[in-house]
């Protein structure tokens, strides 16, 4: 399917799935070779940060990061997804974010890998069943499988959600899992309820609490882990298996990872 009947395609079944209160006509648009979506008036759209390996056959990845745009400037992510009054429009932001960045994705020359994903932890408490199906359809029209996908969720240190049921829902739709931003060594029982494919460290965890979360996770079976921002000499000192670093490969609208990674493993 081109490109402009996919984005009309999904404009028709937002408006059929929220209704036009929550939906308005054509949210989804393209803005020069890009596609962005117009939400409060603000303008959403993607920039793709390399996820890479340090060993040459590792796997790689791109994450996908929110941008956000009004009238005033830039606005993070976070007060984006303060704007929402009921579960219904938080349901429908985080997933009109996420096919933003599958169809940027899908537009890009080159492959880009794994396709990684924030999902909204309000997403999660407001899905009542089946999480990861509605997207599965979009990820498909993309010409993406969840097999490519990796969704981030965000480490809940005070433990104030069950993330059991939903990670449970995405593994048997194929998805892959991160626990994303750990500030702290997660429970066992977090461990136990994610089983997740990556780990992803937040920059200012202390050198002790790493090596606790990279104990438990060679434990758990964990097989990718970084922690962000660090160089590539050190997260090979720490025995990571990534690097994400600004430093390194900045966050664009176009792929780069593979171009870095043959770059770094002639």
């Amino acid at each position: 399917m081109p490109l402009n009947d996919l984005v009309d395609y999904f404009n028709r079944e937002q408006r059929r799935q929220y209704g036009d209160a929550i939906a308005p006509r054509d949210t989804l648009r393209m803005q020069g070779d890009v596609v962005v979506a117009d939400y409060a008036g603000l303008v959403l759209s993607s920039r793709f940060q390399p996820i890479l390996p340090l060993c040459q056959e590792g796997v790689y990845g791109h994450e996908a990061l929110l941008s956000v745009h009004g009238k005033g400037g830039p606005l993070s992510p976070q007060a984006l997804f303060m704007i929402p009054t009921s579960a219904d429009e938080i349901v429908y932001l985080d997933r009109l974010c996420r096919t933003v960045h599958a169809l940027n994705f899908l537009l890009q020359p080159d492959t880009g890998g794994l396709l990684s994903l924030n999902i909204h932890p309000r997403h999660l408490a407001s899905v009542r069943q089946d999480h990861g199906l509605a997207f599965e359809q979009i990820l498909r029209q993309c010409g993406l499988t969840p097999e490519q996908v990796i969704l981030e969720i965000r480490h809940d240190p005070t433990g104030t959600g069950d993330p059991r049921q939903a990670v449970e829902s995405y593994r048997r739709h194929g998805y892959r899992i991160a626990l994303d931003n750990v500030t702290s060594a997660p429970t066992a029982t977090l461990w136990d309820a994610l089983a997740p494919n990556m780990v992803k460290l937040a920059p200012e965890l202390e050198a002790s609490r790493r090596d606790i979360v990279l104990d438990a996770a060679a434990r758990f079976g964990t097989p990718f882990t970084l922690q962000l921002g660090l160089a590539t000499d050190l997260a090979l000192r720490h025995g990571l298996s990534h690097v994400q670093a600004r430093a390194l490969a900045p966050p664009a609208e176009g792929l780069t990872g593979p171009t870095w990674r043959r770059g770094a493993f002639p």
